[in-house]
């Protein structure tokens, strides 16, 4: 915000200079509306600039050298090595049962960490559906669960085509399942309060925490050492850019995201998206809701997008975000919803190669 600052300064200077010119020339009432006015008059100009700045002159982010230009669908992408069991009511996915060695393959590949990734290239989703309340997920409720995702990868991929972002949105044929931990009922969790656009929203507290740590006991579960050591091997299986790693609680709750930047388990970052979205964590009084706009929202967290509802549309650029922006929930439909200027510039793409600011609609 150092430029703004300037800003500020620049306008105080200019009122003040103009101040001791004018002083012979008008009473001391006058002169104070003549001064204030000007100083609003350059204060506001630098803040057009600061916005300018901000939309025009943003530095273009590189994409992977293979990555191709997004075609609206959304592909499996094999786990290779992975041995499992086929879902039943979708035979194109298998729950995770072992990893088969592979002669000469590569060595488990380490994972990135700090700096948020621009969403480009190839992203794949890989999923791990905890059961809870001792209700594990069923073979139906996961493959609703996938149409789910694939809902998801095509609205990403359509609007990247829009803002023409080389972007390939693909589903790993292996998902992971663990029974989970039985949380005691919804009695015993604690709440807190996190800032949320101008004010203030509940969250289960150490929510970040808590999603880590049943990540490292799925992990052990699996067969692997910790979330690191499962992430790694998966990692170097997979012929991606970006792995997307979505952790799905049998349970209703506040969905979150855990970006890199603020991971407090080096490289390990993932969205959790609950079954059905409850602003306090509680048993499922209904059958699992894995809802897209969820799965869109919380991915887009995850390549450096951020929350924009609770802050009204006049705080940001001009023309940079509608009240249809995918990060500002206004509606609950994917065809209602879209990627505006400043979510598309947060998470990579360059919006000086920008298409029409209203989309055609599904």
């Amino acid at each position: 915000m150092a430029t703004r600052r300037w800003a500020w300064l620049t306008g105080a200077l200019a009122g003040g200079s103009l101040a001791w010119i004018l002083r012979p020339h008008f009473a001391p009432g006058a002169l104070i509306l003549v001064v204030g006015a000007v100083m609003l008059f350059a204060t506001l100009i630098g803040e057009l600039i600061l916005a300018l700045t901000l939309l025009r002159s943003t530095p273009r982010v590189v994409p992977p050298a293979d990555a191709q230009p997004a075609d609206g669908r959304v592909d499996l992408l094999e786990m290779t090595g992975a041995i499992g069991e086929p879902n039943q009511r979708d035979l194109r996915f298998s729950s995770f049962r072992a990893l088969r060695p592979i002669e000469n393959g590569p060595p488990p590949e380490r994972l990135a960490s700090g700096s948020t990734p621009p969403l480009l290239g190839r992203i794949t989703l890989i999923s791990l559906f905890a059961g809870r309340d001792h209700r594990p997920w069923s073979d139906d409720e996961i493959a609703q669960a996938h149409a789910a995702l694939f809902r998801a990868g095509a609205w990403i991929e359509r609007e990247a085509i829009r803002w023409k972002a080389p972007v390939n949105v693909t589903l790993s044929d292996t998902y992971f399942v663990v029974d989970g931990d039985d949380d005691g009922g919804a009695n015993d969790v604690e709440m807190t309060f996190e800032p949320e656009g101008d004010g203030v929203g509940p969250l289960e507290a150490r929510a970040v925490t808590k999603a880590l740590t049943d990540m490292s006991r799925a992990a052990l579960r699996l067969g692997f050492r910790d979330a690191v050591d499962w992430m790694e091997q998966v990692r170097s299986r997979i012929d991606a850019d970006s792995l997307v790693w979505l952790l799905h609680p049998r349970r209703a709750g506040r969905s979150l995201a855990i970006p890199l930047d603020l991971t407090e388990l080096a490289g390990v970052s993932l969205a959790v998206c609950y079954a059905r979205e409850s602003s306090f964590p509680e048993p499922l009084s209904r059958s699992p809701f894995t809802d897209p706009v969820t799965i869109v929202h919380e991915l887009l967290h995850l390549f450096g997008a951020s929350d924009k509802y609770g802050v009204p549309l006049r705080s940001y650029p001009p023309r940079s975000v509608s009240s249809r922006d995918i990060m500002r929930l206004n509606e609950f439909g994917l065809s209602q919803l879209r990627i505006d200027r400043q979510t598309a510039w947060e998470i990579g793409w360059d919006v000086r190669e920008e298409g029409p600011l209203i989309p055609p609609r599904d």
